[in-house]
Formats: C-alpha cells, sequence, structure tokens
C-alpha cells in the first residue's frame, strides 16, 4: 500500500482541514486511492477483532491453568489464595469484555442478525400485498420482496410499512444509498411512530464512508433526545461509541 501512511493520519485525525478537504476529494476522482482506503478499514477492523479475541483467548487459557482445587485442605489460608487468585483471573477475563467494547460495525450487524433476520408474521385471517411482501423476506427472497415494496410504494408513497420493508430490504442487500432514501421518507412521515431515524444511523454504520459514523452519532443522539423508536438501542450504542 503506498499511501499507507498518508490515510493512517487522516484516520488519527493528525491532518489539518486543509489536508483533510485533499484526502476527500481525492476518494471521490481517484477509485484506486478510494480501493486502498476500503483495503485500509477492512484491515483496521480484521486486526481490532483479532486483537480482541486473541486477548480473551489468552486469559481463558490462562484461567484454565489455574491450580485445581485442593481435595483435602489443611490449610485454610492456602485454601482463600487460590480462591482469591482464581478470582483476579476471572476478573481479568470480565475485564477484557469491558475494556475492549464492541465495534460499530459488529453492534450493527448483531443488531441486523436478531432484530432484522426476519419482519414477523400476520396475525390477521386475510393475505395483502405487505403481507406477502414479509414473506418473501423471511424466506431470503429479498429481491422479490423489495419489487412488491417498491410496486406499493408506487402507488401509497406514505405506506409506512412498505417504505420500512423497502429500507431493511435494501440494507439487507448492501444496498445502502437506496436504504437511506427510503428510511429518510419513513422518517419524514411525523404522523406516525417508526424507526426511520434509527433506520438510518444503523445504514449509515453499515456503509461506513467519510463522515457516516459522525452523521450516524448524531442521528443516535436525535433519536434518544426526540424520545424515537429505537431509544433504548440508540442509547446503549452512544454509550459504547
Amino acid at each position: 500500500m503506498k499511501h499507507l501512511a498518508y490515510i493512517d493520519d487522516y484516520f488519527k485525525g493528525t491532518d489539518t482541514g486543509s489536508h483533510n478537504r485533499q484526502f476527500e476529494q481525492r476518494l471521490l476522482d481517484d477509485p484506486a486511492f478510494a480501493e486502498e482506503v476500503a483495503f485500509y478499514l477492512t484491515t483496521q477492523r480484521l486486526l481490532q477483532e483479532e486483537a480482541r479475541a486473541e486477548k480473551v483467548e489468552r486469559f481463558r487459557k490462562l484461567y484454565q491453568q489455574r491450580p485445581a482445587p485442593l481435595q483435602v485442605v489443611k490449610s485454610p489460608r492456602r485454601l482463600w489464595q487460590y480462591v482469591a487468585a482464581a478470582a483476579v483471573i476471572a476478573g481479568l477475563i470480565f475485564s477484557i469484555y469491558l475494556l475492549v467494547p464492541p465495534s460499530k460495525q459488529q453492534m450493527a450487524d448483531s443488531y441486523i442478525r436478531q432484530e432484522l433476520k426476519d419482519l414477523g408474521v400476520s396475525m390477521s385471517g386475510t393475505i395483502d400485498s405487505v403481507d406477502l411482501m414479509r414473506t418473501l423476506y423471511n424466506k431470503g427472497k429479498f429481491a422479490d420482496a423489495l419489487t412488491i415494496s417498491e410496486a406499493i410504494i408506487s402507488h401509497d408513497a406514505t405506506n409506512q410499512k412498505a417504505l420500512e420493508y423497502a429500507g431493511v430490504t435494501n440494507l439487507r442487500l448492501q444496498q445502502y444509498d437506496k436504504a437511506l432514501s427510503w428510511f429518510k421518507q419513513l422518517s419524514a412521515n411525523k404522523a406516525y411512530s417508526n424507526k426511520g431515524t434509527f433506520y438510518q444511523a444503523l445504514t449509515l454504520i453499515k456503509r461506513n464512508q467519510a463522515g457516516d459514523l459522525t452523521q450516524a452519532k448524531s442521528l443516535l443522539e436525535q433519536v434518544v433526545k426526540e424520545d424515537l423508536e429505537g431509544r433504548e438501542i440508540a442509547k446503549q450504542w452512544l454509550e459504547k461509541w
């Protein structure tokens, strides 16, 4: 990588404002440079995850190597020494998880994996277009689900569920720009409570382009301040930011 130091300085915040603008303009104008930046970011994330896993594994092995409990205890003092040592090692393992918090990408991935795995099922006895879209999504047929959601929106641009599901489906397809567009339309509808603003933050974290994380944090703060849907998760993420 020819520009490692240059890229590293930008993300560490050591560059001046003028250099930052030059860097960001070069991202737009130079595809090869943009690929280097993408490779750098991916490498950094993997190294962080690997370092965290390595520390946890090291202390786990250390904990497993602790002295076995005595079968016959002649000295209460020695027993307490073993107990204290085990407690210290266990505390070190636990502190690793506290001192090395999950990355923003890991938080977003975990949310998508747990909360957006499926869209639930309809409790009504009839099947409409939204139900069909939900069924296709739950079967992993995202392209088909998206086709239906876009058709619904073309006839009713205010349909809350269609906008939400279109955005979520684009998010699962990693089509982040399209997902953001749907979520912005969703959040603009103030008549009903929705997760449009929270989903915008989630999408920006996943897209992770220059400035995305800053904007995502601002949106999460808005969710908490205005008590919007997704407030509890937003609050948890901000505490780990």
